[in-house]
């Protein structure tokens, strides 16, 4: 992102944060939905974040670090959505459209545990690197690895699971 324009916004011009909301949105958008899987939780992620950089990007101290930053407050909202689900079961809507090979990896998503979720959205959806995923959620890239291998291993077997109960294979 444009430092120029960060550091505009942290001056609290209006144009350059509109800016940044306009080429931010649909990006938050994207992740929050790829996340939670569902549209309206997705829509609500998106408006929280883009409030709270607008309240808090005078903060950021190192404008290079803008987009590890957003995505960062992203993932904090999105866990708050995850923990809400839990508690009270929240039902889950595919996008419209989806086929049945992404219901499944959607759902099967949901299954694994959080934080193995959210590495293998990082890494393998969002591309991100090991080392920029370490430094999103503070924790080592050892346990980036870690969660990323045990995640994929449980994403398949939930993936599986869901297929075959599908097919009554399973009764």
């Amino acid at each position: 992102m444009d430092e120029k324009l960060i550091e505009r916004a942290k001056r609290g011009e209006r144009e350059a944060f509109e800016e940044i909301m306009r080429r931010w949105e649909p990006k938050i958008y994207s992740f929050a939905l790829k996340h939670l899987g569902n549209v309206d939780d997705a829509k609500d992620v998106t408006q929280e974040v883009l409030f709270l950089i607008y309240r808090k990007i005078y903060q950021l101290k190192n404008t290079d670090a803008f987009s590890s930053w957003v995505y960062s407050i992203t993932l904090n909202e999105i866990r708050k959505i995850w923990k809400r689900r839990e508690k009270d079961r929240v039902e889950i809507r595919l996008p419209e459209g989806s086929s049945e090979r992404v219901g499944y990896a959607i759902f099967a998503l949901q299954m694994i545990p959080p934080e193995h979720r959210e590495v293998i959205l990082l890494k393998e959806i969002e591309g991100f690197s090991i080392k920029e995923i370490a430094e999103m959620l503070k924790i080592p890239e050892g346990t980036v690895k870690s969660r990323l291998f045990y995640g994929l291993k449980a994403l398949r077997r939930e993936y599986l699971r869901l297929k075959e109960e599908a097919n009554g294979r399973i009764q």
